[in-house]
C-alpha cells in the first residue's frame, strides 16, 4: 500500500491538523472543504440572497476539483460525495451546481445531510475518487 498526501495551491490551506487530500494507491479521500478562498483563506461571500448557496458550492467544487487533478484524476473518477448543507432548504440551488461539476454517468452516490459548519459556511463537501485501472 501507497500513501501520498495531495496538496493544491487552488485549494485553501487547511487550518488544522489534516491534509487536504490523501492519495492510497488508486483511491484519493479529499478532506471536507468550505468555501474558503485558497489565496485568502477567508469564506467567500455567498452572502444571504439565493444566490448565496451556489457561490459557495462553485468555491467548494473548484477546490475539490483542483485536489482531484493534483493527484491525477478528473472530477468523473469521483464515486462518492457527502455534501452537508447548513440548511436544507437550500438543497435546489446547490444540486444546481452539483449537475455542473458531475455530468459523467453513472454519477457519483451522494449523502446530503443537514449539519453547522465553520465559519458560518453554507456547505461542505468531502469526496473520494477511484483511478481507473489502466
Amino acid at each position: 500500500m501507497s500513501k501520498q498526501v495531495i496538496m493544491s495551491d487552488n485549494a485553501p490551506k487547511p487550518v488544522a491538523r489534516y491534509s487536504q487530500g490523501i492519495l492510497v494507491d488508486n483511491t484519493l479521500y479529499v478532506q471536507g472543504v468550505i468555501a474558503l478562498d485558497p489565496k485568502t483563506n477567508k469564506l467567500v461571500d455567498g452572502g444571504s440572497a439565493a444566490g448565496g448557496i451556489e457561490v459557495q458550492a462553485r468555491r467548494v467544487f473548484e477546490s475539490i476539483r483542483s485536489i482531484v487533478e493534483k493527484a491525477g484524476m478528473t472530477m468523473a473518477d469521483v464515486v462518492k460525495v457527502t455534501a452537508f448543507l447548513s440548511n436544507l432548504a437550500d438543497y435546489p440551488g446547490f444540486n444546481v451546481v452539483y449537475g455542473e461539476y458531475f455530468r459523467a454517468e453513472p454519477p457519483p452516490v451522494r449523502t446530503t445531510v443537514q449539519a453547522q459548519m465553520p465559519f458560518g459556511a453554507l456547505v461542505e463537501v468531502d469526496v473520494i475518487a477511484a483511478r481507473q485501472e489502466q
